[in-house]
């Protein structure tokens, strides 16, 4: 059997995409890196050369998440001419879609350092969208915020609490209707 050798960044992206699949579909914990290589057909082995573990793999698969969660909120943000509100809304919908990565996120949460690290991701990158929508909002009128980067980061680690905290019960309807009364509470009313 000729052996296939592919070039270190095409063979790493392989290896994310076919773990990101599998904790998608089974849970980060009830996935093994044995489970990886075999549905890659390669040795475990070589699983441990581009990855030390495990977990390794799952946060190079949340800074991926991350990312693309960015860039689809950016291009969505950017489509919208509307006032700071209507892009709350957006941004909600697109920040809490949580049946898109199925059983990863649940396998997760109890994993106070795995929870902790994905918290600051979302943070770092819910920062800028954050604090601009604010920022528009006070120029347009949709509320009056004093402190928008105090806020902004208020906002970004409890919705990041809230959401490990959430009960499986809470549709996404449900949730985005909630975040954002307490969104426009925090801010403070519409300015006059």
């Amino acid at each position: 059997m000729t052996r296939i050798t592919k070039p270190v960044v095409e063979r790493r992206q392989e290896i994310i995409d076919t773990a990101k699949a599998l904790f998608i579909e089974n849970g980060f914990d009830k996935t093994q890196v044995a489970d990886i290589s075999q549905k890659m057909v390669v040795a475990q082995g070589l699983i441990y050369y581009y990855f030390k573990s495990k977990t390794e793999i799952l946060y190079a698969i949340i800074d991926e998440m991350v990312e693309e969660q960015y860039s689809s909120i950016e291009q969505s943000l950017s489509a919208v001419s509307g006032t700071a509100m209507e892009k709350l809304k957006i941004l909600f919908r697109k920040r809490f879609n949580k049946d898109q990565y199925g059983k990863l996120i649940p396998s997760i949460m109890n994993d106070v350092a795995i929870s902790e690290y994905c918290s600051n991701k979302m943070t770092e990158s819910s920062m800028p969208h954050l604090l601009t929508l604010i920022m528009q909002g006070n120029e347009d009128g949709s509320w009056h915020c004093e402190y928008p980067k105090e806020t902004a980061l208020f906002i970004t680690r409890g919705i990041s609490g809230i959401m490990q905290l959430r009960a499986p019960e809470y549709s996404n309807e449900s949730m985005e209707k909630a975040l954002i009364d307490i969104f426009i509470r925090i801010l403070g009313p519409p300015q006059k």
